[in-house]
């Protein structure tokens, strides 16, 4: 109970990493998919690890976002958020928060 509470403490909230997005992208994302998979899971996982976790139970439409995010932290791909990218991240930025107050209700 304490991880959980330090954790929904520490993302207090996801409102304020929200106002990092922009210029952030990579880690906001991937940050808020390792809070959600933390409170889901009760287990810390690396980024990437959690970031796999998320992926599989994202909305297709989110997928893509969080893939490419998990890709630019493994230096897989280059850091462009540019065209459906850039569209589809504030979506899955607020599916990734909602996500994490469902969890932080249990």
């Amino acid at each position: 109970m304490d991880l959980r509470r330090a954790i929904v403490a520490g993302a207090q909230g996801p409102a304020q990493l929200l106002g990092d997005l922009d210029h952030d992208t990579r880690n906001v994302l991937l940050t808020l998919a390792r809070v959600w998979t933390t409170l889901a899971t009760d287990t810390i996982r690396s980024k990437d690890a959690a970031a796999d976790w998320a992926i599989e139970r994202l909305p297709s439409e989110h997928r893509a976002v969080l893939a490419h995010a998990r890709a630019v932290y493994l230096g897989e791909e280059k850091e462009r958020w540019d065209g459906e990218l850039r569209a589809g991240v504030r979506s899955c930025a607020g599916f990734l928060v909602d996500a994490i107050g469902r969890q932080s209700l249990r």
